[in-house]
């Protein structure tokens, strides 16, 4: 089995020291390089392509978020974790809503970063529902009333995915969904597939956004 490869993107060099002697020290990870700038992480995860960038959100010049946007290009699957000393925070919201894939605090603790780490390669994020809609309330903005049906924002998705759309959007795990809509987890997963290719969206964090800025859901 191939190792998880790890790049760290921080402009404090004894922080990256640390994150590569814990990725280091773990069988299944492999360090694939660091960065002190956005810019600079930018051009180190295209070079190396790693499954996962650990990125401080704030950096001089280009910060992690708009480093973030530019990683996370159509048919990259690179995924990335949020570095942050806060929780609430607008930034981390701007994170997420950029196509990270989770967030982890720079006082975690190790087993909390590895988890995380191995969480997002497979798959699935590290932001529980409850933080998520407690980030989309107090920063997303809600739509102007423009007198169109708001459905219209998920016009590209057939019946059977616009209704696991509002399921995920609601925080339901694949398992949750899949009871609710009465098939196998196997087929929802196909389905939010779908979803997120035709709403050009990275992760489920992001449809939850998507969704109660375009007004399908109220928190």
């Amino acid at each position: 089995m191939n190792p998880i490869r790890v790049a760290v993107v921080d402009d404090q060099a004894l922080f990256v020291s640390g994150m590569q002697m814990l990725i280091e020290s773990q069988p299944d990870l492999e360090f694939a390089g660091s960065a002190i700038t956005g810019r600079s992480g930018v051009e180190l995860a295209a070079r190396s392509q790693p499954h996962i960038v650990l990125m401080d959100i704030r950096m001089p010049g280009m910060d992690g978020i708009e480093a973030t946007e530019q990683i996370l290009r159509p048919g990259v699957s690179t995924r990335v974790i949020m570095l942050t000393t806060f929780q609430r925070d607008e930034a981390v919201f701007r994170a997420i809503r950029a196509g990270a894939s989770g967030f982890v605090t720079k006082d975690a603790t190790p087993e909390f970063v590895l988890a995380a780490i191995r969480t997002v390669n497979g798959g699935k994020s590290v932001l529980a529902p409850t933080a998520t809609f407690n980030l989309v309330k107090q920063f997303a903005k809600r739509p102007a009333d423009t007198g169109r049906p708001l459905e219209r924002a998920i016009d590209a998705l057939t019946p059977r995915e616009r209704e696991i759309f509002l399921l995920v959007a609601r925080g339901l795990s694949n398992a949750e969904v899949a009871s609710a809509a009465f098939v196998t987890e196997a087929t929802a997963k196909t389905h939010l597939r779908s979803i997120l290719s035709k709403l050009a969206l990275q992760s489920r964090i992001q449809i939850v956004i998507f969704a109660y800025e375009n007004g399908l859901l109220k928190y």
